[in-house]
């Protein structure tokens, strides 16, 4: 058994994918909060800029690139890019993720949906995470210490009554993959746990006035949409060194849909 440790009063390094909005955005304004030096890689270099100029850090704490998950040469470069700026990284939140909307209401999702569709959800939502765990954990595994915790949801762990196929195979895959990779990484003192959202309001789902979001909101016992913030808080737990315990899960933060 290794039982690594990080340096008394530093929280380490971590790297956070789709970093730039939404949830991505409050996970690493969370982990900047916390102390933590941190690296955020998304897909379009306005957004990284606005995130940047929202989050208002130095770059003695904050590292932000453009990297599609799916190409690993570009988050391997970041990665190195990281590694050369502040040594190991000691977490790793699997954020990155993409949700096409249904095109057509009356025709079954599956008929309308392209091949080429189904390879790019995949790859983001599934493939890319691999990616990176497979990256990262040699180091973790030398250091004795790592936390990976990837962001899934609640259309992998139930009916996806808004998300497609696509979407809830790669999110049920990532269960899956979070899982086996736990199971392969403990003895290292290395945990990977997986946390599925239900409805959490954000740019990137539209106003709680819109239709889609009103329907979802009668599905939720407490009452209320979830908040980014709270799934930032969540992720920053499963990363720290009080998450020791806790490696394989899944941990649903839905209000209460999933045991509705």
């Amino acid at each position: 058994m290794v039982t690594g440790k990080l340096r008394e009063g530093d929280p380490g390094v971590v790297l956070v994918t789709g970093g730039a909005r939404g949830i991505g955005l409050e996970i690493v304004r969370r982990f900047l909060a916390d102390g933590y030096r941190v690296g955020f890689v998304a897909t379009q270099t306005k957004n990284v800029q606005h995130a940047l100029e929202s989050l208002g850090y130095s770059e003695e704490r904050l590292c932000a690139g453009v990297a599609d998950v799916t190409q690993e040469t570009e988050v391997t470069r970041f990665v190195d890019q990281i590694r050369r700026r502040w040594g190991g990284i000691t977490a790793l939140v699997n954020n990155a993720g993409i949700s096409p909307k249904r095109v057509d209401q009356n025709v079954p999702w599956l008929s309308q949906m392209s091949s080429q569709e189904w390879t790019k959800v995949i790859d983001v939502n599934l493939s890319g995470p691999f990616f990176l765990m497979r990256l990262l954990a040699p180091s973790m595994i030398s250091n004795g210490y790592g936390r990976i915790v990837n962001v899934g949801s609640l259309a992998g762990r139930a009916v996806p009554l808004i998300a497609g196929p696509h979407y809830a195979a790669s999110k049920a895959g990532l269960v899956g993959l979070t899982r086996a990779a736990a199971r392969d990484l403990a003895p290292y003192g290395v945990t990977v746990n997986c946390i599925a959202p239900g409805r959490v309001l954000s740019d990137l789902t539209g106003p709680a006035e819109a239709a889609v979001n009103r329907s979802a909101l009668s599905r939720i016992p407490v009452g209320r949409f979830g908040k980014a913030e709270e799934v930032a808080d969540l992720a920053a737990f499963l990363a720290s060194p009080g998450a020791s315990f806790i490696t394989g899960a899944t941990i649903d933060i839905t209000g209460g849909e999933f045991a509705a």
